[in-house]
């Protein structure tokens, strides 16, 4: 039927996995019926969500570099340890897990409380903006400029 949805992918991380079986650099799973993505970055492992926050692109295709993860599709890239966006086009952040080591294996069970979005500070910051035309308008009003953005179409 057109309207159900497809089984969770990879392996379930609520049982967790072995760190042998975490190989590459990315690893889809599950949690529930949420596809979670683990992401290793050097010696740390995150778990985010599996799609992209602009049109659900699949994060395990994109690029990570660094603490970060770009899609492949539109290049958004976000922030492993806390899933803001770092670049446009998206515009809202992932949902970050909990990843838990117990021995040789890595559990994923919660999610991580979103942390509170703040500013860059009020040095030199101004008022208002003003963007013309479309697109990211969110992205400096949530990052400057405390919410207050006047968008004016052309």
């Amino acid at each position: 039927m057109a309207d159900e949805q497809a089984p969770p992918a990879g392996p379930d991380l609520t049982l967790g996995i072995s760190l042998s079986e975490f190989t590459g650099e990315t690893l889809l799973g599950h949690v529930g019926g949420e596809d979670v993505l683990l992401v290793r970055s050097g010696s740390d492992i995150f778990a985010i969500d599996a799609h992209c926050s602009h049109y659900h692109g699949p994060l395990a295709e994109g690029l990570v570099v660094d603490e970060s993860i770009r899609c492949p599709w539109h290049h958004a890239c976000f922030d492993l340890r806390t899933g803001e966006p770092a670049r446009a086009p998206a515009l809202n952040p992932l949902t970050v897990w909990q990843v838990q080591h117990a021995g040789e294996r890595i559990f994923v069970r919660q999610k991580r409380a979103q942390p509170k979005r703040h500013g860059k500070g009020a040095v030199d910051v101004p008022d208002k903006i003003v963007i013309v035309g479309g697109g990211a308008a969110d992205l400096p009003r949530r990052r400057c400029c405390g919410g207050r953005t006047i968008a004016e179409a052309s």
